[in-house]
């Protein structure tokens, strides 16, 4: 009879354990199917699964009671904090680089061709705003041309003295995003905080690049970027544009931080590709008024 006795809860003991095991695994399986699942199908159903899991678990925690069994009333609770935290966690949007590029270089083009039509077809030169904390640039009309005042681009599009045309950066909504991930304020802060802060920022917290070198000597800042998610972009615009280019956003962003930093114009001098995923783009900061 003891004997019996002992099997039976030996049997119980041990469905009980492969009954937790087979939750705690469906749950596992569950987490990993929804990660692996494509962005459009992911973001329809986090909400699925957490309620999948939530249920498993809730069912786990009643059997438990039903049974006696610690080892359900464990595997359900983990399953059960497990849904609950899945409605916490959502995906982020991504937009393949293709499409980027498809839908930006054609606004790039246009630009472009519109200051051919207008006869601007010189260098432009970054310049940041007096009132905010944002750049403009500026691309005058004949060469060596004077460089305007802060205070004379707000506001405008065509100035007079000097004759030139005021642009909007392509690459200033991410000279934005970056000063939010810096942490501090852009403007005037100087040359040497963001060259300490900027390689984490496109590195870790914006995953734009894999690896960023950064060379500054005089006047000149350098800048090394590694499978740089712009690389096609960039080269796309590069042998499809002229002289007087704004550059792909990448190459436009940095641009504008370098000229809110330090308060000076600065000039786009040129990109170019070292390899299949390295790149290679300078600026140069100005202290004179002229180009």
């Amino acid at each position: 009879m003891n004997r019996t006795i002992q099997k039976d809860v030996e049997y119980e003991v041990s469905s009980n354990r492969q009954s937790g095991q087979t939750l705690l695994e469906s749950g596992a399986k569950a987490l990993a199917e929804s990660a692996l699942q494509p962005h459009s199908t992911r973001r329809k159903h986090p909400s699925l699964v957490g309620y999948f899991l939530m249920a498993i678990g809730l069912g786990a925690i009643a059997l438990s009671v039903r049974y006696a069994s610690t080892i359900l009333a464990f595997g359900g609770l983990g399953l059960t904090f497990w849904g609950v935290l899945a409605f916490f966690i959502q995906p982020e949007k991504y937009v393949q680089k293709d499409l980027m590029g498809a839908t930006a270089a054609a606004s790039l083009r246009s630009i472009d061709s519109l200051m051919i039509g207008m006869g601007y077809r010189e260098k432009g030169v970054y310049i940041p705003t007096a009132n905010s904390d944002k750049a403009v640039v500026f691309v005058p009309s004949e060469p060596f041309s004077k460089i305007p005042e802060s205070t004379a681009t707000e506001g405008k599009t065509f100035l007079n003295d000097p004759d030139g045309l005021l642009v909007v950066p392509p690459g200033l909504a991410l000279a934005s995003l970056i000063e939010k991930k810096l942490g501090f304020k852009l403007k005037n802060c100087g040359i040497e905080p963001l060259l300490r802060r900027l390689p984490e920022v496109l590195i870790d917290d914006l995953e734009i690049v894999r690896d960023v070198e950064i060379d500054y000597k005089g006047d000149t800042v350098t800048f090394k970027l590694v499978d740089s998610i712009y690389a096609d972009f960039c080269r796309e615009v590069r042998d499809t544009s002229r002289r007087c280019g704004l550059g792909c956003p990448m190459c436009s962003a940095l641009a504008c931080t370098l000229s809110i930093a330090t308060g000076k114009p600065v000039v786009f001098e040129e990109d170019k590709a070292l390899s299949k995923t390295a790149t290679v783009s300078s600026y140069k900061l100005l202290s004179e008024d002229r180009l």
